[in-house]
């Protein structure tokens, strides 16, 4: 039997939340795209602001803005130990 951990959008991960991308939805181009950003399987990233749809996320030393379309495709896994603020 495989194990099978749990995903969700990052759109739905909460403000403060620690995760690690694991895929993406959207299509080639937009994998591509979110991978010129940084954003690629295995990173990890914290989100530091959820405010009316678009979030501020932290991946290293860079910060990226995101708006809930895009953050919709991206799936994450929480990391451990890391509980959202909201």
């Amino acid at each position: 039997m495989q194990n099978v951990e749990p995903t969700l959008p990052l759109a739905l991960a909460g403000e403060g939340a620690t995760v690690r991308l694991v895929g993406t939805t959207g299509g080639q181009r937009g994998a591509h795209r979110l991978a010129e950003l940084g954003l690629t399987t295995g990173v990890a990233l914290t989100v530091l602001r959820d405010t009316a749809g678009t979030l501020i996320i932290a991946v290293g030393d860079t910060r990226l803005a995101l708006g809930a379309g895009v953050a919709h495709t991206i799936l994450v896994k929480l990391i451990d130990g890391s509980m959202p603020n909201a």
